[in-house]
């Protein structure tokens, strides 16, 4: 019960635009955005976009979730961009190690240190200042000299030349979770622990 209470409260912030607010375990906010050319915004909540769909799990072996974005048409938006930090910004610890497509979230106190790790689509992931985040693309660019570090990644949409003759959509994953012996995941894995959740 309380694991399925922490991964409701979770998936209830991931798309707000607001100040970042505190789950442990997990922490942090998870913003997704877009971009068409120059001009980019964030998500707003239930906001619909043409030609991209967004779906939701919350993982069985761990505290966390797996995102599915669905990609069918880039008439509106070429990149897709996303946020995380603000875990805990009130700790004495808040930082992120990155590797490849993942990354590990450290926080909390030093002695009681709490970690989240995370998987995403793209390795084009940069640490950015959280102070300059009216629009995705403002915070990709703002640079990483800042007491309210973020990270901050884009994927693009549109199919390279040689993805053009694909008729399938477009479809890329996000995981958030909680490590266990359970939980290991690494980005090649994530299509396969999407679809078998609901057969679980």
């Amino acid at each position: 019960m309380l694991k399925q209470l922490l991964t409701t409260v979770l998936l209830g912030i991931l798309l707000i635009d607001t100040q970042a607010q505190s789950l442990t375990p997990p922490a942090g906010t998870f913003r997704l955005g877009i971009s068409k050319g120059n001009e980019s915004h964030w998500l707003k909540p239930k906001e619909k976009v043409e030609g991209i769909h967004f779906q939701w799990k919350a993982l069985p072996d761990s505290h966390g979730f797996i995102l599915e974005v669905e990609v069918t048409s880039t008439s509106k938006a070429d990149k897709l961009f996303w946020s995380f930090g603000d875990c805990r910004p009130d700790s004495d610890i808040n930082v992120f190690s990155v590797e490849g497509q993942a990354f590990t979230c450290y926080y909390g106190e030093s002695m009681k240190l709490r970690t989240l790790q995370a998987v995403t689509p793209s390795d084009d992931i940069r640490l950015s200042n959280g102070h300059k985040d009216e629009t995705p693309l403002m915070l990709y660019e703002s640079g990483k000299r800042t007491d309210r570090p973020v990270l901050a990644g884009r994927c693009n949409l549109s199919p390279s030349p040689s993805q053009e003759k694909d008729t399938k959509p477009l479809r890329l994953y996000f995981c958030f979770y909680e490590q266990n012996e359970k939980a290991d995941y690494n980005y090649y894995m994530l299509p396969d622990i999407f679809a078998k959740i609901d057969k679980k």
